[in-house]
């Protein structure tokens, strides 16, 4: 099993899709319970993502999930890693973490980072995460920290329309160093699973790429999110496909589409490429204006 759930939305309304707002604490409990019962072994949580580790405590049988969670961007007032991770430890009621990740890649390319990352070294060094990694934004942010610090884990951006990660140059890297590697926007905020007319005016330009899309569905006779699970299903270089859920009907449908994305493979290379873009004003939330 690859999914994993991204747990933004227990903490924060987040998604340009997203019409639910926060996920209330009945709710997160019974999607734990399915993805418990479905085999999904990883939670993906942060400082960042408002009451979010706080709700996952909640939850009885926590200890039988792989919990990963991320320290805010540092700065001048924030320099202590060790600090802002204990607040998260106790946030989420646990003694220790699968996975410490920073959640700035900025700041494992600053003028401290050396100091950052023995911050981080030392946390591990004590058992209280098993490994050390980086969210990165661009394949050239991995480049240069993975060359830099011996991350164990890196959580990437990929979906059919971002395939920068899926790149030989990234692939040496994974298995040069050892990486492992996590996945996020596998459904790029809920765009890809939307019809384009009902998507913000940003959209509109994208039009071909969607069109594009829809017609790779229609060739393999799937359904969008089936299409989206898929890609992330294809590559073998993945470990885990973080997919953020606002409902136990969301996971289930995304549960019944995997089973159905496990019979598409093995994609034709000729699909996969055709879907690929490049535009960053289209694959990088960051620069969608409504954010």
């Amino acid at each position: 099993m690859k999914l994993a759930i991204g747990t933004v939305q227990f903490g924060l309304s987040y998604g340009v899709t997203n019409h639910d707002g926060q996920v209330k604490n009945h709710e997160i409990k019974k999607i734990l319970n399915l993805a418990q019962q479905s085999g999904i072994r990883l939670l993906d949580t942060a400082r960042a993502y408002g009451k979010s580790e706080q709700a996952l405590s909640q939850y009885d049988s926590l200890e039988t999930f792989k919990i990963v969670t991320k320290i805010p961007s540092l700065n001048a007032e924030n320099k202590d890693i060790k600090q802002t991770f204990m607040q998260s430890l106790a946030a989420l009621k646990v003694d220790c973490v699968y996975a410490l990740l920073f959640h700035n890649a900025d700041d494992l390319l600053s003028a401290e980072a050396n100091t950052f990352f023995e911050q981080a070294l030392e946390i591990k060094a004590q058992g209280l995460c098993e490994k050390i990694g980086v969210s990165v934004y661009t394949p050239e942010q991995l480049a240069k920290i993975s060359d830099n610090f011996p991350i164990d884990v890196v959580q990437i951006p990929l979906n059919c329309f971002d395939q920068r990660f899926a790149q030989s140059a990234c692939l040496e890297l994974y298995k040069t160093h050892n990486i492992e590697v996590h996945t996020r926007s596998l459904f790029l905020q809920g765009a890809l699973l939307s019809d384009i007319q009902s998507l913000p005016a940003h959209f509109n330009k994208f039009k071909s790429d969607f069109e594009r899309f829809h017609k790779v569905c229609t060739e393999l006779q799937c359904t969008p999110m089936i299409l989206a699970l898929a890609i992330a299903l294809h590559f073998d270089f993945i470990s885990q496909a973080i997919v953020g859920v606002c409902s136990t009907n969301q996971l289930e449908q995304i549960l019944t589409n995997y089973a159905k994305a496990l019979q598409l493979l093995p994609l034709h290379p000729k699909h996969i490429k055709v879907l690929k873009c490049d535009d960053l004003e289209l694959i990088n939330p960051a620069n969608w204006p409504i954010n």
